[in-house]
């Protein structure tokens, strides 16, 4: 057993109990005008619905509820509001019960890549695509550019022999020729599904190999933070990963000899070399609504990662809905969100050209050459939204580093920070920098609802630390360990009522049993994300974090969240992670791993300033049993802290290689990681 540096007095006997620890809520931060209400999106639903439907509302709450408790029609207006074209109309807008008996608009068929390309012909020479690299450099494409591209590559996969329904696969940076072959590729009935070149043979494999594709599209190198990576040996390595691979895409030109057994190569040049067909000519696969559209993934930690499937109904008017009137993105908008192929999110905000708005691109790292990067790009391009991690921006707030002072950021209106809890003192920092017109957004969701659940809304105030209100359309509840729907407290988040963006079923799951056991199993039918959530009586949410990484001490369950909120404004501390293993040599011992701020030192004094702190703050119950210094915390690539996986690691349910996987883009933490888990398991053996 390993036990902590320093002796802790827990005296459990009689310690306030920690089941749900009291909430104290940001201030609020922004308040919305009666020009940004007139503005909003929301507000031109709400007319429309007055105009077309008949239907008032004096309150989002009035709206919100009316969205959850009759989906048809909320569903419907949905659909008719953004102008879904179809080939034949739907029979009715759901058939069947439940999220895997639901079928939405039965009957209709129409393509996904349509609706994306719909603004070409009335604004061919404006930009649809900004695309920027780390090295300054960029490139424009117009409607007319990109809408030519994807008829000549999508024509030029048919010719190669790519069907309705075939897997095209996709292992590629965020450069515009990825987000071509994306569009082109749904524009043929194909399904998409991609990541990172960064991700290693391995991990790809693990991912891509479940779906079987017919073709991949790969680069034998790419450029991240100043450094070439050759990445030649891996590709070929997936390529033999894949038996079905019939065709292999290198989006580099002149890329070194890949010549493989029983795969044709091809390159960017050869793909769109013949000019495609003109716009009146092209056809469009016309698909039914529930045809598939992409696989996205989901992290595995014990098993291969689960494979998403999203429907071209279902992912359009999900992320029509979130970006239009929570995001507050249309026609005009510029948004910029720094995201890879490996994240739903790149996806989603492709799908924001169906709005008319144009869409920013950047291929690098976040921090290359310098903090300014990113904000560098918001400027140049013009940018309304920007999108980013907590962590990022925690990054900034760590170093005292001030965009607003550097660049001129008057056009941003919204800052999103998603794929991780955003704490209050991030919100207030932010609030004191950007300019007072742009608000602080935090959104909450998943790569399973393509989209959110909780996020923002313009006719809300905003407050520090939550994200404003429940999306549309999501029923979302804070259910209680005796499964009561409760407010105000900590709950595990479940989402009672089917949504049009839920997802279709898990790749390869035919009789849908893994779909119903991983989401639908706990709470009668109704979806369990994995979270838990604070719903305010004023519609306000916080997401605390992983349900599943709840940590049960002494019959008393306590959620790593608890900790890092008492820690978040200690000077001392940059970065922290707790876990609770309950195996193996570190069976039931607390360890909080920390990374010291610069010019701080975890010694003893630290170490029992942090005792006191979180006992005086939480409760005896929440102090570490062992504070260790870490280099840097194991986060994913969208910013979510991994703790159940270093959990598993410590507990021995999986390996250095599985946890590796998992960090392809941080193999040194993943590395210092696996080798303090296997120092425990050779001090546990006596070694």
């Amino acid at each position: 057993m390993v036990t902590a540096g320093i002796d802790v007095d827990l005296k459990l006997d009689g310690a306030k109990s920690a089941e749900t620890p009291g909430e104290i809520r940001g201030r609020v931060i922004w308040t919305p005008t009666d020009e940004d209400r007139r503005k909003s999106k929301i507000s031109a639903l709400m007319s429309w619905l007055a105009e077309h439907r008949g239907l008032s509302f004096d309150t989002y709450e009035d709206l919100w509820h009316w969205s959850v408790t009759e989906p048809a029609a909320f569903w419907d207006a949905v659909w008719h509001y953004f102008g879904v074209e179809t080939d034949t109309p739907y029979r009715a807008v759901m058939e069947g019960s439940g999220f895997q008996g639901t079928t939405w608009f039965p009957g209709a068929r129409l393509n996904f890549a349509r609706m994306v390309l719909r603004h070409e012909e009335r604004r061919a020479d404006d930009v649809a695509i900004s695309a920027y690299r780390e090295d300054g450099s960029h490139t424009e494409w117009t409607w007319a550019k990109l809408g030519a591209a994807v008829r000549q590559v999508a024509t030029r996969l048919r010719a190669m022999g790519v069907e309705p329904g075939d897997r095209v696969a996709a292992c590629v940076p965020n450069v515009v020729e990825a987000a071509v072959c994306f569009i082109a590729t749904t524009a043929i009935g194909a399904v998409w599904s991609s990541c990172s070149p960064e991700f290693g043979a391995a991990a790809a494999t693990d991912r891509f190999s479940q779906i079987e594709p017919r073709l991949l599209i790969g680069v034998s190198r790419y450029t991240y933070a100043g450094t070439v990576h050759e990445r030649g040996d891996v590709l070929r390595d997936l390529v033999k990963g894949l038996p079905t691979l019939e065709h292999l895409v290198l989006l580099q030109d002149g890329a070194p000899d890949l010549e493989i057994p029983g795969v044709a190569v091809s390159t960017w040049a050869s793909l769109a070399q013949a000019p495609g067909p003109a716009r009146e000519d092209f056809h469009y696969e016309s698909v039914s609504s529930d045809h598939p559209l992409w696989i996205v993934y989901t992290s595995g930690t014990t098993g291969a990662p689960k494979p998403i499937v999203h429907t071209h109904a279902g992912a359009l008017l999900g992320l029509s809905k979130d970006l239009s009137f929570h995001v507050e993105v249309g026609e005009g908008s510029v948004p910029f969100f720094y995201a890879t192929p490996s994240w739903i999110v790149w996806n989603m905000v492709l799908g924001g050209l169906s709005l008319g708005a144009r869409v920013v691109l950047y291929d690098g790292s976040p921090f290359y050459p310098d903090l300014d990067c990113l904000w560098s790009v918001a400027e140049r391009s013009g940018a309304t939204i920007m999108g980013v991690s907590p962590g990022f921006i925690a990054r900034m707030k760590e170093r005292g580093h001030d965009p607003s002072a550097q660049h001129d950021l008057h056009r941003l209106k919204g800052l999103v920070l998603s794929g991780a809890v955003t704490e209050a003192p991030l919100f207030e920092w932010l609030s004191g920098i950007l300019p007072s017109n742009c608000r602080i957004l935090s959104q909450a969701g998943s790569t399973e609802v393509c989209g959110g659940y909780a996020g923002g809304v313009s006719l809300l105030p905003i407050r520090a630390g939550e994200a404003t209100a429940r999306m549309l359309g999501m029923d979302v509840l804070a259910i209680d360990p005796d499964g009561r729907s409760v407010h105000g407290e900590g709950g595990e988040l479940v989402i009672g009522t089917p949504f049009a963006n839920a997802p279709k079923c898990l790749w390869n799951d035919p009789g849908g049993e893994r779909m119903a056991a991983n989401y639908l199993s706990a709470y009668g039918g109704r979806w369990q994300q994995g979270d838990m959530i604070i719903i305010h009586e004023d519609g306000g949410c916080k997401v605390l974090g992983r349900s599943d990484a709840t940590m049960k001490r002494n019959g008393v369950r306590i959620g790593a969240g608890e900790i890092y909120r008492a820690l978040e404004d200690d000077p001392a501390v940059a970065d922290a992670i707790a876990v609770f293993p309950q195996a193996g040599s570190y069976r039931d011992v607390l360890i909080l791993f920390l990374r010291p701020a610069q010019g701080h030192v975890l010694d003893d004094n630290l170490r029992r300033a942090l005792i006191d702190r979180v006992g005086a703050k939480l409760s005896p119950r929440h102090v570490p049993d062992l504070i260790e210094e870490v280099p840097a915390i194991p986060y994913t690539l969208t910013g979510k802290r991994l703790e159940i996986p270093l959990r598993h690691l410590l507990e021995g349910q999986i390996d250095a290689q599985q946890f590796g996987a998992l960090l392809q883009h941080d193999r040194e933490t993943a590395h210092w990681f696996a080798a303090f888990a296997a120092r425990g398991q050779s001090d546990d053996q006596g070694v």
